[in-house]
């Protein structure tokens, strides 16, 4: 028999939604929501729900639905703002609404379906574990009952992310607005939407460097009372933030800066109980809102309850049913509240690169999506790499088929574009040839490997210096550049190298950060590559972290950085990763990066239905400024 009484532990919109709906479906059912605060007690301001979920609102509870939307504020563009330029883009669909109101509501329709809403009630599950078929646990992202059967849920919570605050103000904005500031402390950038007239939702996040430069660090741990706010922020940030105030205030309502939480549980149910909202899952505020998640969560857990016998097998097809979707939005919100932490190094960006670095920071959206629904700022940031990588065309030149045919610099050596091919033979005139064949193909950079000791000339017994020079001039009088790649330490294959007049040195370096503390540049030499093997753990690891520091370091005296992929993992998935890697050296060094590619693949290849070509993510990577080069063997090089 299907379970008959609910307690639900927390009265936010997770809760509240799910015990109606609970009701709703079994007018019998006994639903008992237990929530610590009063009624009229919340934080914050307004609560963003897209198009699609309205749509699951209107389906689960249309009443419900029809209220939300009257007390809503609909917009479907958003913009950016960054060096003077405002960047529309268009094409969503977004519902807010005051968080206050959002609660009123739930909780008078919970009530007008035979709800019992219980407040300034504090239970544990110990409390009702025991008196109800079913134990709803939605009483957020610090959930003290989720916290007491933490091992039993697999609960981890990541609070490693960007610092951020929220407010409001009466300033006008007519759609979700992403302003961006420099300021004497640092960056600062806020995330500001409409949610009823006449006052806007407006959230504030800022990297740990710029919060302490600012003195935040001590007004926050002044303001940690509860429903105290940090005046000493606001003020600061309306000076900070005044052209987009236009002279009105920040209001405040328990605001106070916090680094964002990523709540994650390996079991979403233990025993009776089971987790759904904040409690059960988060995901940064940048791609969507927690709020969105939770009442999702409680329509997919009182049909479970509905349609399952036990409160076990509803519990598996509620999880079954929910965690998927979960884990694609988790998955869109890690890389996007990193992108957040992390916007103030890519603030020398012209606007145009900027916006685009935006669009595509989740990979959530394909470049032909962006193109159905952005085509003008599509174009537009197409039309700005051309101009600046290849000033010379005109509007009467073929059109480009992709940014890789477009000229790159490394150090003081140009490349005819941003393709480049590796030759990994051994006898030094199959490697000649090889570079040859490579211009011939019209790669941009014809590089040969003599990292492996018996490829390396210089070690051989008679190497040819003649023959060297005469291949490396044939590959430059056909438009490819030459590139050798040693280990570092090997000084005879520079010196080698050097003789037969490569321009293009990479050194490859050992894996241990200790054998690298420098890399010598001699003035006036060859220019310098730094080659490294890209790390299989994700950026933000510690050992991430370690890589990136060091690559740029590294870079600091060098023309750019290679990061290396075994042909087995040069994946969707982990180039992904790797992309993840180029962005950041690439930003922290401001040098170009060389990325490792799959082969096989032309600059011409149309995409396939629901499938991305390599072409077209390479285009997309390297307008976002992602990478520079791509390290592969076309089927065809622009």
């Amino acid at each position: 028999m299907s379970p008959r009484t609910f307690a639900v532990i927390g009265g936010g919109p997770a809760g509240l939604f799910l015990a109606r709906l609970l009701r709703l479906r079994d007018p019998a059912a006994e639903v008992t929501v237990h929530e610590r605060n009063a009624p009229d007690a919340t934080f914050g301001f307004g609560v963003v729900f897209s198009d699609r979920t309205m749509a699951a609102f209107e389906a689960a509870d249309p009443e419900t639905c029809i209220r939300l939307r009257q007390a809503s504020v609909r917009w479907t563009d958003m913009e950016v703002r960054h060096r003077g330029r405002h960047l529309r883009y268009g094409g969503y669909g977004f519902t807010a609404i005051s968080r206050r109101t959002l609660l009123r509501i739930l909780q008078e329709q919970a009530g007008a379906a035979g709800a019992n809403l219980r407040f300034r009630d504090e239970v544990s599950a110990v409390d009702v574990v025991g008196a109800a078929s079913v134990v709803a646990v939605a009483d957020g992202a610090n959930s003290r009952c989720r916290q007491a059967h933490a091992d039993a849920f697999g609960t981890t919570v990541d609070a490693s992310g960007p610092r951020y605050i929220w407010f409001g103000t009466p300033a006008r904005f007519e759609h979700v607005t992403f302003p961006f500031v420099e300021s004497r402390f640092g960056a600062f950038a806020a995330h500001a939407y409409p949610y009823e007239a006449g006052t806007s939702t407006f959230i504030v996040e800022t990297d740990q460097a710029t919060w302490r430069a600012a003195g935040m660090d001590l007004s926050t741990a002044g303001a940690q009372a509860a429903g105290a706010s940090d005046e000493h922020s606001r003020e600061l940030l309306e000076e900070v933030f005044k052209e987009h105030l236009d002279g009105h205030p920040l209001l405040v309502n328990n605001s106070k800066w916090s680094a964002f939480r990523v709540v994650r549980n390996e079991r979403w149910s233990h025993r009776n109980m089971v987790l759904l909202g904040d409690a059960a899952h988060t995901a940064h505020f940048s791609v969507g809102s927690g709020t969105k998640m939770a009442m999702e969560d409680a329509i997919a857990l009182a049909t479970a309850l509905g349609t399952q016998d036990t409160a076990s097998d509803a519990f598996s097809s509620y999880e079954q049913a929910r965690r998927p979707a979960v884990r694609r939005t988790q998955d869109w919100a890690d890389p996007s509240m990193r992108w957040w932490a992390s916007f103030g190094r890519r603030l020398h960006l012209e606007p145009e690169q900027f916006g685009f670095h935006f669009l595509t920071r989740t990979g959530a959206m394909s470049y032909s999506g962006l193109i159905r629904r952005h085509r003008a700022r599509v174009e537009e940031v197409e039309s700005w790499f051309t101009r600046r990588h290849a000033p010379a065309r005109t509007a009467a030149s073929p059109p480009l088929r992709s940014a890789l045919a477009l000229p790159v610099t490394l150090g003081g050596t140009t490349a005819r574009n941003r393709v480049a091919t590796v030759s990994t033979a051994v006898a030094a005139r199959a490697q000649q040839r090889d570079i040859v064949s490579f211009a011939l193909a019209r790669c941009g950079l014809s590089a040969v490997d003599w990292s492996p000791p018996a490829a390396a000339p210089a070690r051989g017994s008679a190497p040819d210096p003649a023959a060297w020079r005469a291949a490396v001039d044939r590959a430059r009088e056909h438009g490819g550049e030459p590139m050798a790649m040693v280990r570092l330490g090997d000084t005879a294959s520079e010196e080698f190298a050097c003789a037969v007049g490569f321009r293009l040195i990479e050194r490859i370096v050992p894996t241990t950060a200790g054998e690298t503390a420098t890399v010598p540049v001699q003035a006036g030499g060859p220019t310098v590559v730094i080659g490294a093997a890209c790390p299989r753990v994700p950026v933000h690891s510690a050992q991430g972290e370690e890589f990136v520091d060091r690559c740029s370091a590294l870079a600091a005296t060098a023309g750019g950085v290679h990061l290396h992929l075994p042909d087995a993992e040069r994946t969707a998935d982990r180039l992904t990763r790797a992309l993840d890697y180029a962005d950041q050296i690439r930003e922290r060094s401001h040098r170009p990066v060389l990325l490792d590619g799959p082969g096989g693949w032309a600059l011409s290849a149309p995409d396939a239905p629901g499938a991305e070509s390599w072409a077209t993510r390479f285009h997309a990577a390297v307008l976002a400024g992602r990478c520079d080069i791509v390290v592969a063997p076309p089927l065809l090089a622009a």
